[in-house]
């Protein structure tokens, strides 16, 4: 079977000294379909699923491409969590009696009622508190009546019976002053005064004037608030960065404008299973109790920073499964290509593999360059007739030369005339020729893709004229498919701008 050789010639562009004309020769093989755009720069990842793309300068200005440069600089890193105050755990009290009685007076009688150390708290009668005071009053009479005793078992015996019902009333609870009292007064007293053994707040009240108490019974809870904790979650990617007494920043709805120090003294040993976050420990000084437990607290964490590669934010595409960037190549190419990311600065982002420093990226629209790459390997395998077959004998060349009236193209009604010869120059008759431009989508435009066939008619000599439309300005994909017979002769593709 004779060999052909395919040459696409399309007029782009003319003037009053007549068309300039680009041509490209190249074989074509029997089973390949329409091809789009060449991809020589693009990796083998990327090509799997995505190609090239080349986006002529006018086009970029409309869509807002812009592009940035991969440079390496102080990553300043900061994590952000949203936390709220808690009592500090090991400032909490609990006030409770170690024998049964009943409550006289109550001088602290409502939740949330500030204390001091060493404030009263209430008097309790006890019957087993009075008899052992006057045993222990009964012990110091003997001793003194003892004490110039001839037989020094006598007065050692008087010394241990003393201090045998001190600590009793000791272990009691009883404060110091009162045991002086009895010393001094040598008088039972029926009720005794009970003392704050911490400072804070009551959190807790169940002591009521005139209540029976029982040993071991909690009469109040007390917290101080001169340190609260504030815990907040963060997200087990961000484990890494936290480290045991780094300092914390906190603001609040509250104060606006004001920030609280503090830093890091607990990280939970496990991970909540749904959010995947870790809970952390902060502690901060409350010495004029603004931060109050339950409010929410914005907490900052400062990361000592680090140079490293990064790019902008908006340049990195991220699917959940890969991320990649664009690489501006030069002449409008674009090339995909998969990186790792790793932490965000601000607006930029670290690039740990992927970039080279110095390389541009694509910002801005990029995730317009991600549709039109991912378009590009599709469009490949496109067939403009479904039922045409390739041909099964070598790959065929033509050399195909495209014009069109007026030239170049203008939006709306257009003549275009496809001249089709061999290799050898004659002019190929009776053939089916078809002539394709697509615009791919413009999100940003809120413009979906565009795709229009020409079915050209043969004029004679190679010759093959028709009439079609451009829908709007700017840079088409113009692809030309010859056949005959149901076997495709040649195809080939190259940008047309309507203006």
């Amino acid at each position: 079977m004779k060999r052909l050789f395919v040459t696409l010639v399309v007029v782009v562009a003319v003037g009053a000294a007549g068309a300039t004309i680009y041509r490209v020769r190249s074989g074509h093989p029997p089973t390949s379909t329409p091809t789009i755009a060449p991809a020589e720069h693009a990796t083998a990842a990327a090509v799997a699923t995505r190609g090239e793309v080349v986006i002529d300068p006018r086009r970029q200005q409309l869509i807002g491409i812009r592009t940035a440069t991969a440079s390496r600089e102080p990553l300043m890193s900061s994590i952000r969590a949203v936390g709220t105050v808690h009592y500090a755990e090991t400032r909490l009290s609990e006030i409770n009696l170690k024998l049964d009685g009943w409550i006289r007076e109550l001088f602290v009688d409502y939740t949330g009622q500030p204390i001091a150390k060493g404030q009263p708290l209430f008097t309790l009668y006890s019957p087993d508190l009075l008899a052992t005071e006057n045993e222990y009053l009964l012990a110091l009479k003997t001793r003194d009546q003892l004490q110039n005793s001839q037989i020094p078992e006598a007065r050692e015996r008087a010394d241990q019976l003393v201090a045998s019902a001190r600590q009793r009333l000791a272990l009691w609870d009883l404060p110091e002053s009162e045991l002086h009292a009895l010393e001094n007064d040598r008088h039972a007293r029926d009720v005794v005064t009970f003392y704050s053994p911490a400072a804070g707040i009551v959190l807790e009240k169940t002591a009521l004037r005139g209540m029976h108490v029982t040993a071991g019974q909690t009469l109040y809870k007390i917290a101080d608030l001169s340190a609260v904790w504030i815990e907040a979650d963060v997200y087990e990617r961000e484990l890494p960065l936290i480290r045991i007494g780094g300092r914390a920043r906190v603001t609040l709805d509250a104060y606006p404008g004001e920030h609280f120090d503090g830093r890091v003294v607990y990280v939970y040993p496990y991970v909540d299973e749904k959010t995947r976050t870790n809970t952390v420990r902060y502690e901060f000084a409350n010495p004029n109790g603004r931060l109050k437990p339950g409010m929410f607290a914005n907490v900052e964490i400062a990361v000592p920073s680090t140079r490293a590669l990064t790019v902008p934010i908006d340049a990195v595409l991220d699917s959940g499964t890969e991320q990649l960037v664009f690489i501006a190549k030069g002449d409008g190419h674009f090339e995909p290509r998969p990186v790792k990311i790793g932490r965000r600065s601000g607006d930029r982002l670290e690039i740990v593999d992927g970039v080279k420093d110095g390389e541009q990226v694509a910002t801005g629209a990029a995730f317009f360059l991600d549709s039109e790459s991912q378009l590009r390997p599709s469009l490949q395998t496109y067939e403009t007739s479904p039922g045409v077959a390739a041909a099964p004998t070598t790959p065929s060349q033509l050399d195909i030369g495209v014009r069109t009236v007026p030239d170049p193209p203008s939006v709306g009604e257009n003549r275009f005339e496809v001249t089709v010869r061999d290799s050898t120059g004659k002019a190929v008759d009776g053939a089916d020729v078809a002539l394709q431009f697509f615009m791919p989508a413009m999100p940003t435009m809120n413009m979906p893709a565009m795709r229009n066939v020409i079915t050209l008619v043969a004029a004679g000599g190679g010759v093959y004229r028709g009439n079609g439309q451009l829908l709007m300005a700017g840079r088409w994909d113009a692809t030309v498919t010859v056949t005959r017979g149901g076997q495709r002769l040649g195809t080939k593709q190259l940008p047309v701008v309507a203006k």
